[in-house]
């Protein structure tokens, strides 16, 4: 029986490493160790405290500030550098566009992800990010791309509810759904559609047309209606061609209305002021118009209120959740002792999202040994997760070949499918949420030699390191209580590196036919102690070198090291 009653079974590596690898994207030997000995309880209180606020990306070839301050209102400052009020300017320049700042954001963010300590908060960014999708080359206009982006990781642990309504006023959303054209006269529907759809309530099954069992058509409507006269605030020419015209002029005639998200304002003349019907869905519901900024604000608020106060919105992200943190396949069992009771406790606190996932991270069914390697790891948990696990390597001091190391990272996430901030759709990535297929759309005829010819990179010279390798081999086994017993070696790789434990015939076999080349297990000992006697001899480092180098390129090709 699937519950949620608090783990206390065995704590050790491999218990420690199953959760920071779905938690962080992986760990390294070290950060596993601490784990086992801090135990279960204060591992995930460590991984829930908030990281402190990363400083905003630069342009890294010359330094220079892009990203206004925080809650600074648009000027036409905001895209020419001030150097006589540095507060509320930037060197964002125009001429380059959204695409080259874009891929700065991604470079930082590959960077944030692979640095930061052991710490659920990118993981909940990035679920955040794929959950209110926005396509950053879509968009066009990375400072509002960014800032949602900030915003999802100042508050990952916080309330679904309140990042719900953020997004919904939130200049990238206004952008990308459209709601910059959504008017009394035209509504448009795509946000009002999505925020059921996708964001909120979820879509059930239909049960006559245009009845999708927790809304209906009558309500993709409504809200559209609720929706109109918002658009964001801010530089309109960021993807036009540089000009002298002041900027200003391209600007709604209207000011922000919210201290928090100075990118969003109302247009009253664009509002429909007439009162909104919803269906039986929603209790027939009549939100009344208004004709005010304040009064529009109260009606979206109405609106976020009536679909919270249903119960299929928190059975909704909870399911969600799970599929991120747990696994896709989610039968009636687990639907009724692990989805509806943390669905409950989300209403009940307040729709605070930190409180239901240390709960089920905390509980006996996410260390069940049937959800260890359920998962078929995303191109973050693949990428990510192996230059967190292996540690010692340092990008040179050169700015520009640090860029290109991490900038290195976000390409080969997005051709492996997962483009930061650049999913395939509003939906988000498929993987997520496309029955029956879910996790294993990562892996696909295209990307599987790109997943190996990354892993196969990591143990190649690499000019942004100086020519060392990412995974220094003979420095990583040494980390090992035995690296001499190849068996012992092996099994402790197993350990860190995968989510299920390898047969007694795959060891043997990773230690006699890939790590001695067709030799006996035994004659690893030989080869290391002699490297040990004499660290500095080239003749007995090459002779175990080569042989590591061999198992750990075998080890992550293996279907196995696919698994999450």
């Amino acid at each position: 029986m699937a519950s949620l009653a608090p783990y206390t079974g065995p704590w050790t590596r491999r218990e420690a490493a199953h959760l920071l690898r779905r938690v962080t994207f992986g760990a390294s030997i070290a950060e596993i160790d601490a784990a086992v000995k801090a135990g279960l309880g204060n591992t995930v209180k460590s991984v829930f405290t908030p990281l402190p606020t990363p400083k905003p990306p630069v342009n890294t070839a010359d330094g220079s500030k892009w990203i206004p301050d925080a809650g600074k209102v648009w000027t036409s400052t905001a895209v020419s550098a001030d150097p006589n009020d540095p507060s509320t300017s930037t060197a964002y320049d125009i001429r380059k566009g959204p695409g080259f700042y874009n891929g700065i954001t991604k470079t930082w963010w590959s960077q944030l992800m692979i640095l930061n300590p052991p710490s659920i908060q990118e993981k909940l960014t990035l679920f955040w990010s794929n959950h209110f999708a926005t396509e950053m080359s879509v968009v066009q206009h990375s400072i509002l791309s960014f800032e949602l982006l900030a915003y999802f990781r100042a508050n990952a642990f916080g309330s679904f509810k309140v990042l719900a309504r953020r997004v919904t006023f939130d200049g990238a959303m206004l952008r990308y759904l459209n709601g910059n054209v959504n008017t009394k006269g035209s509504p448009n529907e795509n946000y009002g559609r999505e925020l059921q759809e996708l964001f909120t309530i979820g879509k059930g099954p239909e049960i006559s047309q245009g009845d999708y069992t927790t809304y209906t058509e009558q309500d993709v409507r409504a809200a559209a209606r609720v929706l109109t006269g918002w658009r964001e605030f801010g530089p309109r020419d960021l993807v036009q061609t540089a000009n002298d015209q002041d900027l200003r002029d391209n600007q709604p005639k209207a000011a922000p209305v919210f201290p928090d998200n100075p990118n969003a304002v109302f247009v009253v003349n664009q509002h429909d002021t007439g009162d909104k019907q919803f269906s039986q869905r929603y209790g027939n519901r009549v939100i009344k118009g208004r004709n005010t900024v304040q009064g529009a604000i109260a009606e979206v608020d109405e609106l976020l209120d009536m679909i919270f106060e249903q119960n299929a919105t928190s059975e909704y992200l909870v399911l969600r959740l799970y599929r991120w943190f747990v696994n896709s396949d989610v039968s009636d069992e687990v639907r009724n002792d692990i989805i509806k009771p943390l669905a409950n406790q989300l209403r009940n606190n307040g729709y605070i999202v930190g409180p239901i996932l240390q709960t089920l991270l905390s509980s006996e069914h996410f260390f069940d040994a049937a959800l260890r390697g359920c998962q078929l790891r995303s191109p973050a948990d693949m990428v990510i997760g192996l230059m967190r696990t292996v540690p010692g390597w340092k990008p040179l001091v050169d700015p520009a070949l640090e860029s290109r190391f991490y900038g290195g990272i976000a390409t080969s996430l997005a051709a492996q499918q997962m483009d930061l901030n650049d999913p395939a759709s509003v939906a988000g990535w498929e993987a997520y949420y496309q029955s029956p297929d879910f996790y294993r759309m990562w892996l696909t005829t295209a990307t599987l030699p790109l997943r190996n010819g990354y892993t196969d990179a990591v143990l190649v010279n690499n000019n942004a390191l100086g020519r060392k390798p990412v995974l220094d081999t003979v420095a990583f086994v040494k980390q090992l209580s035995n690296p001499s017993d190849s068996l012992d070696m092996i099994a402790q790789l197993n350990e860190i590196f995968f989510a299920v434990p390898f047969t007694e015939s795959t060891t043997m076999m990773l230690a006699e036919e890939v790590l001695m080349n067709g030799g006996r297990y035994y004659e690893w000992a030989t080869l290391w102690n002699a490297h040990i006697a004499d660290p500095t001899k080239n003749s007995a480092f090459n002779a175990v070198r080569t042989p590591l180098d061999r198992l750990f390129k075998y080890l992550f090709r293996m279907a196995e090291f696919q698994l999450g």
